[in-house]
């Protein structure tokens, strides 16, 4: 079956459209009401939009044309524009298609109906050029292809590291630091991570923390600690941190909570470069809050740099606004997105 989506300003355009295309054997499947956004969302254009096929119906009854007849009420026949080679009959017997479910007049809402087995269009194998966009025809304007042809331009401009590697390919367990600036939710991304690999990869976590400028900190990484059952080390100096890592050696992975530091605070900055050099870490992770404008994450992304970064996290995704800036410093970095957070649960809100 020949399906084709057609969209005008009106529904007799839109007929018309139909018409030229299929011809005589036009059968509508659904109508619906777009709008159309145009200069940011300000201004909206409406059209009417078709999805029609080409092929014979069944033929109706006279009571079947009896019940469907109020259906359609609010289609004028004697306002109807007529094109050459077009009929009234055959603009009412393309509304009286058993497919058909149309908009009634007072109503904003969007109706469809659904057609049972419809085959979906197909998807490009190659992108789509985005200048190309505005030249294609309705049908080829298709949501699903959209989305498809979005995915595959981020995946040219952006990096994605995925999770942590635990393949077993190092004799001791994985040490991963999470860096990053005051305030983006380092201890609570922590517990997060914990919460995933010990409750759903039934991996073995241990915390160890440095975090003793923060009033508060240690107390709620024990909590989180308590809470999933992880051992954790507490370091009050510098040389006590390779102790702790032997303390927890038996782990699969070991999750190092940093002091929040000031990206321009360049003391600060080399004590957390010899904080990660004596635990010997395999992974040091930058976290960002996703709220932050493009330049503010792209001074700390380079000021973090040197200490040997192997991941993006990204934080508080569920109070960003808009995701433009996020998307200008990941084009701009190339750097691999790891992880990122969505909410407050421990246990649910981060992914892959």
């Amino acid at each position: 079956m020949n399906i084709k989506t057609f969209r005008a300003a009106d529904l007799q355009e839109a007929l018309g459209l139909v018409f030229a295309e299929f011809g005589e054997n036009a059968r509508v499947m659904h109508t619906r009401q777009v709008d159309e956004p145009r200069l940011f969302g300000l201004l909206r254009r409406r059209f009417v939009e078709i999805t029609a096929a080409e092929g014979s119906a069944p033929a109706a009854t006279s009571e079947d044309q009896t019940e469907r007849t109020p259906a359609f009420s609010s289609v004028n026949k004697s306002t109807t524009r007529t094109r050459p080679g077009r009929s009234d009959d055959f603009v009412q017997n393309l509304l009286e298609s058993p497919y058909e479910s149309v908009l009634p007049a007072r109503e904003p809402a969007i109706l469809r109906t659904e057609i049972p087995s419809m085959p979906e269009p197909p998807l490009p194998r190659n992108p789509v050029p985005l200048g190309l966009w505005r030249r294609f025809e309705p049908d080829e304007l298709n949501p699903t292809v959209l989305q498809r042809n979005l995915l595959i331009r981020f995946g040219e401009f952006l990096r994605f590291g995925g999770p942590l590697d635990l393949s077993g390919s190092k004799s001791g367990p994985l040490i991963a630091a999470l860096v990053g600036p005051t305030g983006v939710g380092k201890t609570s991304t922590l517990a997060k991570l914990a919460a995933h690999y010990r409750l759903r990869e039934f991996k073995q976590v241990g915390f160890l923390t440095v975090d003793l400028f923060r009033l508060g900190a240690t107390d709620q990484l024990r909590k989180y600690a308590e809470m999933l059952d992880v051992p954790l080390e507490i370091v009050s100096e510098m040389y006590r941190v390779k102790t702790a890592i032997s303390r927890l050696k038996d782990r699969h992975v070991i999750l190092i909570d940093t002091p929040g530091t000031n990206p321009k605070n360049v003391a600060k900055m080399q004590m957390l470069g010899t904080l990660l050099d004596a635990a010997g870490v395999d992974e040091v992770h930058l976290l960002l809050p996703a709220t932050s404008s493009a330049a503010v994450m792209d001074d700390a992304f380079k000021r973090f740099r040197p200490l040997g970064l192997t991941g993006l996290t990204l934080t508080k995704l569920d109070e960003t606004v808009g995701l433009a800036d996020l998307y200008r410093f990941l084009k701009a970095n190339e750097f691999p997105l790891r992880f990122y957070s969505t909410g407050q649960n421990i246990t649910e809100d981060i992914e892959v």
